[in-house]
């Protein structure tokens, strides 16, 4: 069953430069994916269309059986948002409130009850307890991506897509984070990821779509015995 269907999405910031042309790529539920490609690939475009940041595409995607397109009216963007929880690489957060505070509000935004004992059972498994009660201005980078991370893994939206999730963080914070990720595609949510960086993606994933060339070149199943550096090379060519 797919939760994300993109159907022959084209995407442009100026209308004589297409990044992204006539995508397609279809999710299933309950997986993770990673968005894989080198440096300038159209890998966050690609994010920011789909979390309705940029609407200048033509093309469509569903997401959980909602059709997504360039003229939809709010009605349909506010039952999307709902739908997907968005973690960029650099996230930007209201500073002068703590993370719990902050957290709390994400959830009312998505009109979901937020659990203290869930979020303080998290936050003692990334080692951020003795952070819940700070202001995001005194964090520093890796504590800011672990509120980031921390608000998705609770909210537990249909789709979570992250931009370069792994940011600052510390390898175990790393560690639980796959764990959580694992948990949360187990429980039915699915997960897109984007990195350039095979070995995470390795690591980490179900599947690697392969973003080259403006398209979606090839996805590939990721097993204990994928050689995902030799399909990414045979994709993209030695460039």
């Amino acid at each position: 069953m797919s939760i994300l269907d993109i159907h022959d999405v084209s995407v442009w910031y100026e209308q004589d430069n297409v990044i992204l042309e006539n995508v397609d790529l279809h999710l299933k539920k309950g997986a993770v994916y990673g968005l894989l490609g080198v440096n300038g690939a159209g890998k966050t475009t690609l994010i920011n269309t789909l979390t309705g940041v940029n609407r200048n595409f033509s093309g469509h995607f569903t997401l959980c059986g909602i059709e997504a397109n360039a003229g939809m009216p709010q009605k349909t963007s506010d039952e999307l948002k709902i739908r997907r929880y968005f973690a960029a690489d650099y996230p930007l957060l209201f500073t002068e409130i703590t993370a719990k505070d902050y957290i709390s509000f994400v959830h009312s935004l998505y009109q979901k009850d937020f659990s203290e004992q869930q979020f303080n059972s998290l936050a003692e498994e990334f080692h951020f307890s003795q952070y819940t009660n700070r202001r995001i201005s005194e964090l520093s980078l890796g504590n800011r991506q672990k509120v980031v991370l921390m608000t998705g893994l609770l909210l537990g939206a249909p789709l979570f897509i992250l931009d370069e999730p792994l940011v600052g963080l510390d390898v175990e914070s790393i560690e639980v984070f796959y764990q959580k990720m694992k948990e949360y595609c187990k429980a039915g949510g699915t997960i897109l990821f984007s990195s350039h960086l095979l070995d995470v993606v390795q690591r980490f994933c179900d599947y690697a779509a392969i973003l080259h060339h403006k398209q979606i070149r090839k996805v590939i199943p990721i097993g204990e015995e994928t050689d995902l550096r030799r399909e990414f090379f045979e994709v993209i060519g030695h460039e």
